[in-house]
């Protein structure tokens, strides 16, 4: 180069970009939806739920207090990525339990007096508000919100006006609401409150994560946010960031040990820094959860991740504005990953449930979360998605055609819903198989069979009886891409569910039992709300068993009762000599076929697929996921649930020492439903005789009493299985003669298998060595009862939500021999 020549800028770096699919695969979450709340809580990467969990097993192997000692360099790091983050100096950040919770410290900490000015933007959240309305009322404070200007955001002519019209004590504004895609100018915002000499108190909790947020940049002297939002923290966390020099003159209203230090019987002083905003007791689990999104948000680049955000929220807003019915509610001034929008004749809450049911997951925001911001635009409520580094253009799709679908469902009349009402000319729900064919017809397959082999499910649940319908309905209801296999038709008479009627009681031998029989009820309540349909006749029940029994029958609002009680409460039973029995006045009868008729279309309303004639050649482990070979193909899940029933060894074959199949044997006998053995004198029962235990209900159902004894022979699955034997029915009919006088013949009989435990307790829980796959074997003769409960606890397992109180059904415990 020669003297004189002026040199040349050098070419700035090309702009990083990011690696979607990298951020999908480190996001279990991502598979399980399309997700778009980040503005209410984004999904967590593995290495944050891994950071929290490390901790809290820590804390529960050497003590909350070794282990913080133990983390310290590692959370005093969540103070300096924090800084980073903020551009703020290390002492100037504290760390609080949530953006409200900061929020709160830092005004009250202001000292507000009566008269002093608050100027607020609209954009202020509800929690805000509401804070700063109180104070209004309590202290005399005058709060004036700022008026926008014709692009929605806060009019800057008018709050420069405002603060030359007097002195203010402070200036708020959120920098991006919760109620739109609105970003103020924060900046400028900041240069007029800095003019004027006036504290600018910014909201950065929909920010933080979607944009750059510098407080030296955007001049703002106090900032609160959270974790949870775009940072994609762990709930329970937030921030609190306090420049200087405001900071020195700033107190707390309540001291803790954790900012001050008491010097004397009367006096105290505070620590220098930020921490005087903290409280002693916090939970560093979620803190070090914190640190770790940080980190993350650090390694990516912030203007690397808005870029994206921007991008694909511009994409949101253009694509929903073009689709007729729909209205993008976001006002001139909006960008980043927040957008908002409403559909005629349509309540925002019901859109979100309809797409909800479509897998695709958002939220919708009522005035009461904005109102100075909603009420001014004529708003009562609006849907709101939020994209982040996981969402990528097929889950704009997803969005935009499942909208597309409600729209044009809605405009025909026809919007469906979760739960829809039935129309008077069809039945409540539609008959998955016919209650009156004993071999109803296949589920068919669509046509391009192929194709479905080739797709990764985020589950797929083996066996459609009481427990696999009921899983597979509460996963297809959370959105997941679920399968069911069953190797028979539905319907079928060859395993433990078929049949017309099954038991429900809360009477059981051990308190172990109570908690998971009151979920039960609970979620039988739900499923007859959720299918209109009568799935229980509670009748009352008595258990009866010798008077020496070892393990008596008790249970919450159980009692026991003598013979002649027991004669009183059911006419129809007469106990044998030294027996008392139970009284159950919660027990009754379930509606066994319209269960699962019920199940497995709820199921299949909620988007699960049901294969039928599709048994399971077996399964092994591919890394996190499980790879299923069937008869027609390859399939791959990232969890398997095996409800199996009788075929439970066959499929976990480590379990098969600890299961034995038992056949069972059913009968009708004929009787009169108005006499003492129909439901005025007799309802559930059972009498633990020496042919076994007895078991029944009365005779409601046209067909006669019903009775059967829970024992029999071993039996092999797949063995031919014959009606049962004239020794059968005559031991079942000794056994009825005993305690049921006047009942008559057998009128007709079925037999079916039980798989029993030597504890007869389930085994429901991760496969030992296979924590991908979930078992159920809810067996052992009683585990109808339990059905749409196992069905819940097996969803919230596939969906990583632990079930401590199902830990003494862990099929580890036949493993190690660790039997009641």
């Amino acid at each position: 180069m020669t003297a004189g020549t002026a040199a040349s800028p050098p070419n700035p770096p090309p702009p990083r970009t990011l690696n979607i699919a990298a951020e999908r695969a480190r996001t279990p979450g991502s598979f399980t939806g399309h997700h778009f709340n980040s503005a209410g809580a984004a999904l967590l990467a593995n290495g944050t739920v891994e950071a929290v969990i490390d901790h809290l097993r820590a804390e529960s192997l050497s003590g909350g207090y070794e282990a913080a000692k133990h983390a310290a360099p590692a959370l005093e790091a969540v103070y300096a990525r924090t800084a980073e983050l903020l551009g703020a100096r290390l002492e100037e950040v504290a760390l609080v339990e949530s953006a409200t919770a900061g929020w709160q410290r830092a005004v009250s900490a202001l000292r507000l007096r009566p008269g002093d000015r608050v100027l607020a933007a609209r954009s202020s959240y509800v929690s805000s508000a509401l804070h700063l309305l109180s104070v209004e009322r309590d202290h005399g404070v005058l709060v004036e919100l700022l008026p926008n200007g014709p692009d929605g955001a806060v009019d800057l002519e008018a709050l420069e006006a405002a603060l030359r019209a007097g002195p203010a004590a402070l200036v708020t504004a959120a920098h991006v609401p919760t109620s739109s895609g609105l970003v103020e100018p924060v900046a400028a915002i900041g240069e007029l409150a800095r003019a004027h000499g006036v504290p600018f108190l910014l909201d950065a909790t929909q920010s933080l994560g979607q944009l750059p947020v510098d407080m030296g940049t955007i001049g703002c002297d106090l900032l609160i946010g959270t974790g949870r939002k775009f940072l994609r923290g762990p709930r329970g966390t937030g921030l609190l960031a306090v420049r200087r020099p405001l900071l020195d003159r700033l107190a707390p209203e309540a001291p803790d040990v954790r900012g001050a230090r008491w010097t004397a019987e009367r006096s105290w002083e505070l620590v220098p820094d930020a921490k005087r905003f903290e409280l002693w007791e916090a939970a560093h689990a979620l803190r070090l959860g914190l640190g770790a999104a940080l980190a993350d948000l650090s390694a990516l680049g912030v203007d690397t991740v808005a870029r994206h955000l921007d991008t694909l929220g511009a994409s949101l807003r253009e694509r929903l504005s073009a689709l007729p019915g729909v209205h993008v509610t976001d006002p001139p001034a909006a960008g980043g990953a927040i957008v908002t929008f409403v559909v005629d004749g349509m309540d925002a809450s019901d859109v979100q449930r309809q797409l909800a049911y479509r897998r695709v997951h958002l939220i919708a925001v009522p005035a009461g979360h904005g109102r100075w911001d909603m009420d001014h635009r004529g708003l009562t409520k609006v849907v709101r998605a939020s994209v982040h580094v996981y969402n990528d253009e097929d889950d704009l799709d997803a969005l935009v055609e499942a909208v597309r679908e409600i729209v044009r469902l809605q405009q025909r009349g026809k919007a469906p819903s979760p739960s829809p009402e039935p129309s008077p000319s069809e039945p409540d729900i539609p008959p998955a198989f016919s209650a009156t064919d004993p071999e109803p017809a296949p589920t068919p397959h669509p046509p391009d069979i192929s194709r479905s082999f080739s797709r990764r499910h985020d589950a797929i649940v083996v066996g459609l009886g009481v427990h696999g319908s009921a899983t597979l309905r509460h996963l297809a209801a959370r959105g997941l891409d679920v399968l069911g296999l069953e190797q028979f038709r539905l319907g079928h008479d060859l395993g433990s569910s078929h049949g017309e009627t099954r038991m429900i009681r809360r009477a059981y031998p051990h308190p172990d039992w109570d908690a998971l029989v009151d979920t039960a009820y609970q979620a039988w309540t739900e499923l007859e709300g959720a299918s209109k349909a009568q799935l229980l006749d509670i009748t009352g029940g008595l258990y009866a068993a010798p008077d020496d029994r070892p393990d008596p029958l008790r249970g919450p609002g159980c009692r026991q009762v003598g013979a002649e009680e027991a004669a009183r409460i059911f006419p129809g039973l007469r106990l044998p000599t030294g027996f008392t029995a139970v009284h159950d006045p919660r027990a009754g009868i379930i509606d066994a076929q319209e269960t699962l008729r019920a199940q497995l279309t709820l199921a299949e309303r909620s988007g699960a697929r049901i294969e039928d004639n599709s048994p399971v050649l077996g399964w092994e482990p591919d890394g996190d996921e499980v790879v299923v070979r069937t008869g027609e193909g390859i399939l791959r899940t990232r969890r398997l649930v095996l409800c199996t029933g009788p075929w439970t060894a066959a499929q976990v074959p480590s379990l098969a020492p600890h299961l034995t199949v038992t056949r069972i044997v059913n009968a009708y006998f004929a009787a009169d439903p108005t006499g003492p053995l129909g439901p005025s004198g007799l309802g559930s029962f059972s009498v633990d005789l020496p042919q076994g235990l007895l078991y029944g209900f009365p005779a409601t159902d046209g067909r006669g009493l019903k009775a059967g004894l829970d024992s029999g022979p071993t039996w092999t699955p797949e063995a031919p299985r014959p009606d049962a034997t004239a020794e059968e029915l005559a031991l079942l009919a000794e056994a009825v003669a005993q305690v049921l006088p006047g009942a008559g013949p057998v009128t007709e009989s079925l037999t079916c298998l039980y798989t029993m435990t030597a504890d007869r307790r389930f085994v429901v829980g991760e496969v030992p060595g296979a924590p991908q796959v979930l078992v159920a074997s809810a067996c052992s003769g009683h585990g109808f009862k339990f059905g749409p409960a196992i069905g819940e606890a097996l969803a919230d397992l596939v969906c990583g939500i632990a079930r401590p109180d199902l830990d003494f059904l862990s099929p580890a415990r036949l493993l190690s021999g660790r039997t009641p």
